[in-house]
Parts: structure tokens; C-alpha cells; sequence
């Protein structure tokens, strides 16, 4: 065992709602620490601040480590809601902040863009999200990423369109200049209606899938003895073609990168409802009552975005 090990072991025994508070106060005073850097002081005492700047971050680190495992299931959910509020916030804060900055001073604007469009990339991080969330806020989550794909697309090109008349100021390549510009946002206005006509194509399908292993479902409760099992292997088809689909990135189809339409922990507990539904029927119809719910909230959460003449 590591001495991190030992040190989380012993934290353990602290309730973790004050752990949690104790990690929060930690954050704070990191924060106000290094604001407090800026402002002008005797040398000392700037060295006392960075000292218990660097020591906040150490019990913020600490005791933020694995508290939300402790939680109880209610604080945990608000715990992960506060945290995507926060997310959602901050970059569009950070995107807005990005525009005025422009006005004021264009190398720091650029240097602001270029930060936006790269956020985006580790927010929505490698796809292996696991933390669960509601069938109900799905609707949420696709419109979330669209755009937040689209503004680092406009913020990325918008900095690289800044930058080239200061790396190509001469006046003879002004023409070759205008030229890239307008490739780049003919570009960048191609690649937004891509990621959002992506986002309708993989709605469609799912809101397709789930009602067609709904009815795979239904046909299983009214099966003859004969019929059980070609039925019970129609209804794990069509799971697997709909689990494919769930598995699927929103924003891109780089298989390194995205935000998967659904994350793991659901679907394991999607599979388990339609599994237990499969085996159940049709001596039973409680899990497939179950099962059907759950998948008429998919459906409904996707319908929205419909669009068959894709």
C-alpha cells in the first residue's frame, strides 16, 4: 500500500459530507490564493501565499479524491448535476469572454480562441464517460455537445484566420490571405452542418431501433410455445443493432474522441432491463413493462431530431 493509500484509508473516516465541504473550502482558498498573487506585497508575504497556495491545492487533491463514492445516492446526483452546470458555464463563459477579448486586444483574443477550441476537445475526452445520467436529460446532452462542437469549430478558425494577416502582413499576399479565409469558413460552415447532421442521423436510428425492439418485446409476450424462441432471438437482435447505435460518438466518428450517446453505466442497466424482459417473457410481463419504459423514454428523448430524408 502507498502512502496516498494510507492517507486516503485514514481520510476515510471522516463523514463525507465534511470531507466534501473540506475539499470545497480547500478549492476556494487555492482560488482566492492565486488571485491574491497578482496584487502587489512585500516578498514575503507573497511567499507565505504561495506556500499556502500550493498546500490548498495538496488538500484539495486529497480529500477530493474518491469523496463522491462515499456519498449517499441523492447528494452524489446533485454533486454530478452542480459539476455539469459548472462545466456548461464556465465554457460558455470562457467563449464569450473569447469575443470581447477580441475587441480589446487581438492577441489575446486569438490566444483565448484557440484555448475554447481546444477545451472542447478535453471536456468531451476519449468517450469512456461512465458516470450515468437520466434517459430524460439525453435530449440535453446531444444539444449540449452539438454545440459546443460548433462553437470550437467557429473559435478555431477564427484564430487561425487572426493570425495569418499577422504572420502574412505583406500586401502582395493580401489576395492569397482572402482567399484561405473564405476556404476556412466555407470549411468550418461545412464541418458545423456535418456534426449536427450527424447528431440528427443517429437520433433518427435509435428513435427507429427503440420502437422496432419495443415491438420485438410485445410480439414476445403474445408468442405460442413454437414461436418463444425465433422471437426471443428476433428481440437480442435488435438489442445489438440499438446497443451499436448507443455506442456511437455524437460530435464525430473518430473512434479516439467524443462524447458517447449514452454512457456505459446506462446501457449495462438498458441491457440488463431487456435481458431479464427476453428470459422473462412470456411467462412474466414485468420486465417487459420495464423494459418497454425505458425504451419509449430513449425514443422520446431522440424524437425531437428526427429527420428521415437523411
Amino acid at each position: 500500500m502507498t502512502t496516498f493509500d494510507r492517507l486516503q484509508a485514514q481520510l476515510g473516516r471522516i463523514p463525507p459530507k465534511r470531507r466534501l465541504w473540506a475539499a470545497g473550502i480547500a478549492g476556494i482558498t487555492y482560488f482566492l490564493s492565486g488571485m491574491a498573487i497578482k496584487i502587489a506585497m512585500p516578498l514575503l508575504w507573497k511567499s507565505s501565499i504561495i506556500i499556502g497556495s500550493l498546500l490548498s491545492l495538496a488538500a484539495f487533491v486529497i480529500l477530493g479524491t474518491g469523496v463522491s463514492a462515499y456519498l449517499e445516492p441523492n447528494t452524489k446526483n446533485r454533486l454530478a448535476t452542480l459539476r455539469k452546470v459548472t462545466f456548461t458555464v464556465s465554457y460558455l463563459m470562457l467563449a464569450a469572454l473569447a469575443g470581447w477579448i477580441l475587441t480589446v486586444d487581438r492577441t489575446a483574443g486569438v490566444m483565448l480562441l484557440t484555448l475554447v477550441a481546444m477545451a472542447n476537445y478535453f471536456f468531451t475526452g476519449d468517450g469512456r464517460y461512465t458516470d450515468p445520467i437520466r434517459l430524460t436529460q439525453l435530449r440535453t446532452r446531444i444539444t449540449q455537445r452539438v454545440a459546443f462542437r460548433i462553437i470550437a469549430i467557429v473559435a478555431g478558425t477564427m484564430a487561425l484566420n487572426l493570425v495569418l494577416p499577422m504572420v502574412r502582413s505583406e500586401s502582395s499576399q493580401q489576395n492569397a490571405n482572402f482567399s484561405f479565409t473564405m476556404g476556412t469558413y466555407l470549411a468550418a460552415g461545412a464541418a458545423c452542418l456535418k456534426v449536427h447532421s450527424r447528431a440528427r442521423k443517429i437520433c433518427t436510428q435509435i428513435n427507429s431501433q427503440a420502437r422496432t425492439l419495443i415491438l420485438a418485446l410485445d410480439n414476445l409476450t403474445s408468442a405460442t410455445t413454437a414461436e418463444v424462441n425465433s422471437r426471443k432471438d428476433t428481440a437480442r437482435h435488435e438489442w445489438q443493432k440499438l446497443d451499436q447505435l448507443l455506442e456511437n460518438r455524437i460530435e464525430t466518428g473518430l473512434p479516439l474522441h467524443g462524447t458517447v450517446v449514452l454512457p456505459i453505466s446506462n446501457r449495462q442497466r438498458l441491457h440488463g432491463m431487456v435481458n431479464m424482459a427476453i428470459v422473462d417473457t412470456p411467462q412474466g410481463q414485468q420486465f417487459v413493462a420495464q423494459a418497454r419504459a425505458e425504451l419509449q423514454l430513449l425514443a422520446q428523448a431522440c424524437a425531437s431530431r428526427i429527420d428521415t430524408t437523411l
